[in-house]
């Protein structure tokens, strides 16, 4: 199986990615071969809303020249997607966000070309956030956020490990938070296909 793990915290080594590597060591546990980006690492431009992606019977992918297309492809190839962002003024990173917004290419209605290029995926996510209660913090935004355009994408979220850091990566000491991420790992690639 393979997996993409992506992460949308600028702060390697932090809570968001601590989280996310706990899970990709339960997914790799199972066998699976995983693929990690650094969405900061990357040149990714905003959707300019040009709907030049889901003009009829003419798709060609996103016109955008950046790093994305490579992203698509990864997107494309696994089987299984991992996403962790912290939670910034009660939504998703900014990186996330245009990393969500990308997917728009990849979704396209259509009578003789449709494109559901993450249909039938399954998806774990990470949210981090840095007050003690999840609700208060945005994590619930977060969640349904990324949820709900997994859904429309034909995706379907599998599972969701979270918790709070006041400093970076000192979620590794909340073994609860450790635990589930790596159970949240193993289901993600145990619980059967992709797309």
């Amino acid at each position: 199986m393979k997996v993409l793990a992506v992460v949308g915290s600028p702060r390697k080594g932090g809570n968001t990615d601590v989280l996310v590597e706990r899970i990709i060591q339960g997914a790799r546990a199972t066998g699976a071969e995983v693929e990690k980006v650094f969405l900061n690492d990357l040149d990714l431009r905003p959707c300019q809303a040009c709907d030049a992606c889901q003009t009829k019977n003419l798709y060609k992918g996103c016109v955008l020249k950046d790093d994305m297309p490579a992203v698509h492809r990864s997107l494309r190839e696994c089987d299984a997607l991992i996403i962790g962002t912290p939670v910034y003024w009660f939504g998703p990173s900014a990186q996330t966000k245009v990393f969500l917004d990308r997917w728009y290419c990849l979704v396209v209605p259509g009578e003789k070309t449709p494109d559901y290029a993450l249909k039938g995926k399954r998806v774990a996510l990470a949210i981090t956030y840095g007050d003690v209660d999840p609700f208060s913090a945005g994590a619930a935004n977060v969640y349904a956020t990324i949820r709900d355009a997994a859904t429309f994408a034909g995706a379907k979220v599998v599972g969701v490990a979270y918790g709070t850091g006041a400093e970076k990566g000192s979620i590794a000491g909340n073994q609860a938070a450790m635990e589930a991420a790596y159970g949240l790992g193993r289901r993600l690639c145990l619980s059967g296909g992709g797309g």
